[in-house]
């Protein structure tokens, strides 16, 4: 046994106890599932039986005008995007105090 740990062998316990104390070897990639390349964020809301039935409407227009299945999710970005280039696009020296304002202002342009 002298012999081994001159020519520079170590016992396996003495190999074992060393491994076990030594900082383990950094990380070259981060742990768990990578990022997706579309970060996503989940968002929950209540709607009324009418409001999801209108959404469903939108849904199975843009579905068809895209020619795939669009999202719950997707319309309702689509419908904010149609909505916020609308708002951006009409003149309003002051902004709208109601959403009855608002909504005659973004359905004919005036109020």
């Amino acid at each position: 046994m002298s012999e081994s740990i001159e020519n520079g062998d170590k016992p396996a316990w003495v190999q074992l106890y060393e491994a076990r104390r030594r900082a383990p070897p950094p990380r070259l990639r981060p742990r768990g599932r990578p990022p997706m390349t579309v970060p996503r964020k989940s968002t929950h809301i209540r709607l009324s039986d009418g409001e999801r039935g209108d959404i469903r409407n939108w849904q199975e227009r843009f579905s068809s005008v895209l020619k795939r299945n669009v999202s719950l999710g997707e319309t309702a970005g689509i419908l904010a995007r149609i909505c916020s280039e609308r708002f951006d696009s009409l003149d309003t020296k002051e902004p709208p105090v109601s959403l009855s304002e608002l909504v005659d202002l973004m359905v004919s342009g005036e109020y």
